[in-house]
């Protein structure tokens, strides 16, 4: 097996056969790994020290991507909100008028 280690020794990916392509690998024995690691296995969860595998006291799991409406989002729906705004003037206007019109029909 082969451990993608970076320069704080985190393990940052590994491998059972083969290569990762354009990175350097340091081999290691697979049955010197924790039993859990193929189950907790997450970039920089563990690192390699002393020709061990242990868990990376300093991981932080990193936070989730905020997901919501960009400024252009925002900006298009206020743009639009306004405009639905400038529509039902308009057509209360119209109604008015309308009105005044029937009315003097009679």
């Amino acid at each position: 097996m082969q451990l993608q280690v970076n320069e704080k020794n985190e393990i940052t990916g590994y491998v059972k056969q083969g290569g990762i392509v354009g990175t350097d690998l340091v081999e290691f024995d697979e049955s010197k790994l924790p039993n859990d690691f193929y189950e907790n296995y997450k970039p920089k969860f563990y690192l390699l020290k002393d020709d061990d595998v242990i868990e990376n006291p300093d991981h932080v799991a990193p936070k989730p991507p905020v997901i919501g409406p960009s400024d252009q989002d925002k900006i298009n729906a206020q743009i639009m909100l306004n405009q639905a705004n400038q529509k039902a003037d308009q057509d209360k206007f119209n109604a008015q008028i309308l009105l005044k019109l029937a009315g003097g029909m009679k």
